[in-house]
């Protein structure tokens, strides 16, 4: 009679080899402990040098957030042989960090072969530990880093959190032609609210929603830009400056967008040939709040 498994035994066997294993960094201060949650050590990356000891592992609580981020938890680490212990003994826990990682192992039962094929599960800081027992040391940890989600990062409604730069932001890539939407200089005179030069010479309201960095005497203020009266060459920021702009500041200004279609793009004469789109960086099919 034979006496092999059956093979569906033998597959499922083979899938809870190939499973997930968290792997737990303790970082202390001139030592970091590293653990897997398994029945057997774990070299990750496999071929490298770095082991993670096994080690009987419970999460005790998980706080998490609906954005997917962990703002809490608690992990219990077995010291049956006391070993926890004397860490704690011996080295400050209190605001040291603490990272898991979920890696999984291959057929032959082995951590990737590369150190970045792990996902970040969470990444805090800990805090005093509160229970040393004879089987468990409690450790908990808050601020940790969001899990890796497929979530959507930026809710669909009328503001949209594009910056000069951004790309792939909202529904646009947002990624500006900063190269043929930025004017620089050096001021001819102005105010603590206000810059004029008179190479600005576009058309009125040209750099209304952009961005302005005005430098003087070696520090640089960034301001938005509240309006640009082109019968003046003047240039309004919305929150003052500490000091007054004089001939001796330099500038560097970009154009803006209001984060609506019908203003950013081709009927709208306030850009470059007519069209601001670049730098839209907002929702395609969201008015503005005078049509919510």
């Amino acid at each position: 009679m034979s006496k092999d498994l059956d093979a569906n035994v033998v597959t499922q066997l083979d899938a809870q080899e190939k499973s997930m294993v968290l792997l737990f960094e303790i970082v202390l201060t001139g030592l970091t402990l590293r653990y897997a949650a398994y029945k057997r050590n774990v070299v990750f990356p496999h071929g490298g040098a770095t082991t993670y000891t096994a080690k009987a592992v419970m999460f005790d609580g998980v706080s998490q957030s609906l954005e997917g981020q962990i703002g809490r938890i608690t992990v219990k680490f077995d010291n049956v042989s006391r070993d926890m212990a004397a860490y704690v003994d011996a080295y400050d826990f209190e605001g040291r960090i603490l990272n898991i990682k979920r890696v999984y192992l291959d057929a032959d039962v082995h951590a990737p072969t590369t150190a970045t094929e792990y996902v970040e599960v969470f990444s805090g800081v800990m805090e005093q530990p509160k229970e040393i027992g004879r089987n468990w040391l409690t450790v908990t940890a808050t601020e940790g880093k969001p899990l890796k989600k497929k979530v959507l990062q930026e809710t669909y409604n009328i503001p949209c959190g594009h910056r000069f730069g951004d790309s792939n932001t909202c529904n646009v890539d947002g990624n500006a032609d900063l190269a043929s939407l930025t004017a620089s200089g050096t001021a001819d005179s102005g105010s603590i609210s206000t810059l004029v030069h008179s190479a600005l010479t576009q058309v009125d309201d040209f750099w209304n929603y952009g961005a302005i960095e005005i430098t003087k005497s070696g520090t640089t203020y960034k301001r938005k830009v509240d309006d640009f009266d082109a019968g003046t060459d003047t240039i309004t920021f919305d929150i003052v400056l500490p000091v007054a702009v004089d001939g001796t500041c330099t500038y560097v200004v970009y154009k803006g967008c209001d984060k609506t279609w019908d203003t950013c793009g081709a009927n709208s004469a306030f850009g470059p040939s007519a069209d601001n789109q670049l730098n839209y960086g907002g929702f395609l099919h969201i008015g503005d709040e005078s049509e919510s």
